[in-house]
């Protein structure tokens, strides 16, 4: 089973307690997402986990989110999900 904890405005440690209460729970893998300024922040979060659980290794993916607006037209938002996982 896969966690999903997306990135937002919360603290960052939020996120990162969160991702070993996962794992503590006996998930197999979580993924962390984020979109547009959040970005770096999900990297951050991804890393400050490994300082807490060394096991853990990566795999990242990039994308693009079309988000369409109130006026009409679309508008393209970059994304990333790091896939956590413990070896």
């Amino acid at each position: 089973m896969v966690g999903r904890i997306y990135v937002g405005g919360k603290p960052k440690m939020n996120y990162v307690v969160a991702i070993m209460t996962s794992f503590n729970e006996g998930l197999e893998e979580v993924m962390v997402r984020a979109r547009g300024r959040a970005i770096s922040n999900a990297v951050e979060i991804a890393e400050r986990a490994r300082i807490f659980l060394p096991d853990l290794r990566a795999r990242v993916r990039i994308g693009t989110d079309q988000i369409s607006q109130k006026g009409g037209g679309v508008r393209r938002v970059s994304t990333i999900e790091i896939t956590l996982k413990r070896e």
